[in-house]
This record gives structure tokens, C-alpha cells and sequence, in this order.
């Protein structure tokens, strides 16, 4: 009976978890883990605390002779979290399993690991979407933080457009909100290819010694430390591959390794629950079925955090 519970329940793999705690993205093009930093976090449930302007201020420190310390008086905003399961499964047919078995334990771990990765890529797609949707949502920017380009300012008008004043602009309006500069824009395939492309960069850039325009080279034209560029696919029900990132542009600050802490500001994190991702091994009567669960949210900081670009390509 214990067999068969087990059987019917799955139980977690050790060897096959640890295989997927160490999973990266199969595309180089996956974005997620480089623009929302991950929070782990030890419950499925919690309270995120986020500071006012009250640290920025200036106060008449000089205290006199036996008088009290001036108190600062701050509010503290608070918003709730709660994680969800995203998991999915993958099955082996005991006759590939079989066969796998005349060369050895080696070759099963890989033909496992192998159905494991699916999983994990399909899982990683999806985390890719899910950030896309609050990073480039625009119910996610205040009303002073977000701009639709129409006609003549729309990137893919290469004679009007001024990406670079924009640019600049929108870090002002950003600075002005969250009292530090953008560091980092990220943007869709498509969007990149209009700024490489632009005679404005080109003009800048032309006399680089680099022959290939590069994030890193564009970047310093605006002035930040990364230009991000999101240019992972997802494949539709047709079998048909859309750009996941779509042409938008976000300038947010990317805090440094270490340096997340209560009162940095990123515009969006992952909270991702401990001990996932888990890997559970369900033995059924023809197939052997590899469950990969991982638990997370995308929480979106602030709506001040940051600064958005919307239809940077005409239609």
C-alpha cells in the first residue's frame, strides 16, 4: 500500500531537484533573472514594506546643549504578496526508459534530466510573459511616467524621431519621482533594433572602434550602466513564434549585487518561495510522469519606479 500511495502522490526527487535549481535558460535571449531581482522568501504569504521620501529631506541636524535629537517622522506603505504554484509535467514511457537501461544508470539520469528541462524552459517562457505584463503594463507606471509614441516620435520614424531627448526626458521625470536616475533600459527585440539602427546612435557611435553595435556601446549614448534586451519567442497553438517583448521600452533602476535592500528601487522583484523549484516522480502504469513545481509572484514596487516607452514602431 505505501508503494502504491506513492505511486499515486509522486515523491519529490532529490537528485532531479537539485538538476532543476541549477536550471538555466536554455536562450541567452531570456530576460527575467537580469531585470527583477529574486527575494526569496520562506512563506507563501507576506507584507512588503516600502519607505517615503522622509530619508531625502533636509533637516537641521545641529542639536543644542542637553535638547533632544530632532525625530523624523516617516510612513511606512505596505502591500501583501502571496506566491503561486506554476507547475508542470513531463512523461517518459517505460519502454524509453528500458531502452536507456542497457547503457547504464548514466544514460536514464540524462533521459530524465532531458524531460525535466522541458518543463523548466516552458516554466521559464512563462515567468518571461508574466514579467513582460507588469514591466511594460502601464498600470504599472504613474500617469507622469509613461508615454505612447504616435507618428513623427515613434523610433521607426528614423527622420523626426529624438529617442535620445526622449530618453532623457523620461529619466528626469523618473529622477524626479523615485530620487535616483534610471541605471538600466530594457526593451523589446523590436525596439532595439529601431534604436541600433537609428541614425541618431549611428551618428554618435560612428567613429567606435567597435564594428558591431552593441548594448553596452548604445547604452553610454543614454548615459546608463545596461541596455537590456528582451529577445525571447514564445510559440503559439500554430506552432508560429511571436517576439515575447513586443516593442516598448522601460528605464528603471537596477540595483546592484547585494544591494537590494528595505528602500532601494527596482520597479518590479520576483518573490520566490524556498525550496522551489521541486521536482516530484509519479510512477504510473505505462509512463513515469516528472512533475516540476515552482512557487513565485511578480510584485511590481512602485509605480514611480521608473519610466515607460509604449509603440515605439509604427504599426
Amino acid at each position: 500500500m505505501a508503494s502504491r500511495n506513492k505511486d499515486i502522490q509522486g515523491q519529490v526527487d532529490p537528485i532531479l531537484t537539485t538538476f532543476a535549481a541549477g536550471y538555466a535558460p536554455m536562450s541567452a535571449k531570456m530576460i527575467a533573472r537580469k531585470v527583477a531581482p529574486i527575494i526569496p522568501s520562506l512563506t507563501n504569504s507576506g507584507t512588503l514594506f516600502s519607505f517615503g521620501k522622509e530619508g531625502f529631506m533636509l533637516y537641521d541636524t545641529e542639536r543644542a546643549l542637553r535638547a533632544n535629537a530632532k525625530k523624523i517622522e516617516f510612513a511606512i506603505s505596505k502591500s501583501t504578496y502571496r506566491t503561486a504554484e506554476h507547475a508542470l509535467e513531463s512523461s517518459l514511457d517505460y519502454e524509453e526508459i528500458k531502452d536507456a537501461q542497457k547503457y547504464g544508470a548514466a544514460e536514464i539520469l540524462k533521459l530524465e534530466q532531458r524531460a525535466v528541462m522541458l518543463s523548466q524552459n516552458a516554466l521559464e517562457t512563462e515567468l518571461e510573459y508574466l514579467l513582460s505584463q507588469v514591466l511594460f503594463g502601464t498600470s504599472y507606471y504613474a500617469t507622469g511616467n509613461k508615454e505612447t509614441l504616435t507618428t513623427t516620435d515613434q523610433w521607426s520614424d528614423y527622420a523626426n524621431s529624438d529617442h535620445v531627448s526622449q530618453v532623457k526626458d523620461g529619466k528626469s521625470a523618473a529622477r524626479a519621482d523615485m530620487g535616483i536616475d534610471p541605471n538600466t533600459m530594457v526593451l523589446g527585440y523590436e525596439s532595439w533594433k529601431l534604436l541600433r539602427d537609428h541614425p541618431l546612435i549611428i551618428e554618435r557611435v560612428k567613429y567606435s572602434q567597435l564594428a558591431i553595435l552593441t548594448p553596452q556601446l548604445v547604452a553610454q549614448v543614454f548615459d546608463l550602466d545596461n541596455i537590456i534586451v528582451g529577445g525571447s519567442v514564445y510559440a503559439g497553438d500554430d506552432g508560429v513564434f511571436s517576439d515575447l517583448w513586443g516593442d516598448s521600452a522601460a528605464l528603471v533602476y537596477m540595483p546592484a549585487q547585494g544591494e537590494l535592500t528595505e528602500g532601494t528601487t527596482p520597479h518590479s522583484v520576483v518573490i520566490e518561495e524556498k525550496g522551489y523549484p521541486q521536482v516530484k516522480v509519479y510512477g504510473m502504469k505505462k509512463t513515469k510522469d516528472y512533475e516540476t513545481t515552482r512557487k513565485y509572484v511578480v510584485k511590481n514596487i512602485s509605480t514611480s519606479n521608473g519610466y515607460l516607452f509604449l509603440d515605439t514602431k509604427a504599426a
